[in-house]
């Protein structure tokens, strides 16, 4: 096993050509030549995990405990059921364990009461008239069997619970060291193992409406988007394995001071969306120059907040970059104050007033390493400070 953690240097290391490849676009980290033969050091990037390569793991750990990275992971699918899921994974020294065992604990509560049923349309060639028939297929036909047919049926073959089908497989053929997580994983398939397979469950996921039938199953589908996104599938053979999960650390916790914000101040995804990409926030009045702040809350018409979130430690003067994007958000906005939210850095909140034109650009940083309710009091902080609607 290749042991690394994310943004520290290694020792001396041999790599294979295929390990390299692996830590250089999975893992987005610097290899250089030691000048001793074939020796290199590696440097990963923000993201952590394991993967498989010839049989021989490489394993890129966080700086943070994995329970917290599991926690902002659950906090960000469902800010209000994440309580129920945290004594799955308090303690987890291992990533994919501990996925597997938040996506576990979220199926399990979410199909207590059963599965997901609703009506469907299904087309079919059958011997007989059941619904309407499709006459404009009909009228090509020169029989007059099989029948065109469109009709309804009521039961549990529907997108959502093919997408937890489609988690589920991912996480059969995951490296799971915990026995009775992999039975409990088996489990829940058997369960599920009768609804089609889907090809490429993401898009399917995005088309998704929320409605009072389906409200319950939003988390677990939270999960199984992580699940299915951060997953590298090996298909040979007719046969899936997973030969490795990581996750992006800076997108995990983007999500969840978002999230945690928008609860913070009880505002909807309309007012305080998931991504600002598109939506015609510019730097110059020509609409050139797009801008796309990671936090940004617009009520009425009306600018009222705008952030941006850098999932690592405020070094002070090396960070002068980070600084002038915040105050093109401020300018692009018109607001007279924006903030930038740190993973580390000094405890003591830090403030620059831009000269000239009397912005105020805000710095603030979240201790991570302070147990979960510590973390979301922090950012409730920042939220009324900083978010005024």
């Amino acid at each position: 096993m290749l042991q690394l953690t994310e943004w520290a240097t290694s020792g001396p290391l041999t790599l294979s050509s295929a390990q390299r490849h692996v830590l250089e676009t999975r893992f987005e980290a610097v290899v250089r030549a030691t000048g001793k033969g074939d020796e290199v050091t590696v440097r990963p990037g923000g993201v952590v995990g394991s993967v498989s390569v010839g049989g021989v793991p490489i394993v890129v750990r966080p700086k943070i405990p994995i329970d917290r990275v599991l926690f902002m992971t659950a906090y960000a699918a469902d800010p209000f059921r994440w309580e129920e899921n945290w004594s799955a994974i308090a303690g987890v020294d291992d990533l994919e364990d501990g996925m597997a065992a938040l996506f576990v604990a979220a199926c399990r509560r979410t199909l207590q009461r059963g599965l997901l049923r609703s009506y469907r349309t299904i087309d079919a060639d059958l011997p007989m008239v059941k619904g309407r028939v499709r006459w404009n297929v009909q009228a090509r036909r020169r029989a007059p069997l099989p029948v065109a047919s469109r009709f309804q049926v009521h039961d549990d073959d529907i997108t959502e619970n093919r997408i937890l089908r489609e988690a589920l497989a991912v996480l059969r053929h995951s490296r799971l060291t915990d026995p009775a997580l992999a039975a409990g994983v088996d489990r829940l398939w058997r369960s599920l193992e009768h609804v089609r397979p889907l090809r490429d469950p993401l898009p399917d996921l995005d088309t998704i409406t929320w409605t009072r039938q389906n409200e319950h199953y939003r988390q677990v589908l939270g999960l199984a988007r992580v699940v299915l996104e951060n997953s590298m599938v090996d298909l040979a053979g007719g046969t899936v394995g997973t030969v490795g999960f990581t996750l992006r650390l800076h997108d995990i916790f983007e999500r969840f001071v978002r999230t945690a914000l928008r609860e913070a101040v009880a505002l909807s995804e309309t007012e305080f969306p998931n991504s600002w990409r598109g939506r015609g926030l510019s730097l110059a009045e020509s609409g050139q120059v797009p801008l796309v702040p990671d936090l940004g809350v617009r009520v009425g018409g009306q600018w009222r907040f705008v952030g941006d979130v850098k999932y690592k430690r405020d070094a002070g003067p090396s960070h002068e970059a980070d600084l002038y994007q915040l105050l093109a958000y401020a300018t692009a906005t018109g607001l007279p104050e924006a903030t930038l939210v740190y993973a580390q850095g000094p405890h003591t909140p830090i403030t620059h007033d831009v000269r000239h034109s009397g912005e105020r650009l805000h710095l603030r940083h979240l201790d991570l390493l302070v147990p979960p309710l510590a973390v979301l009091r922090q950012v409730g902080g920042i939220a009324r400070e900083s978010v005024r609607v």
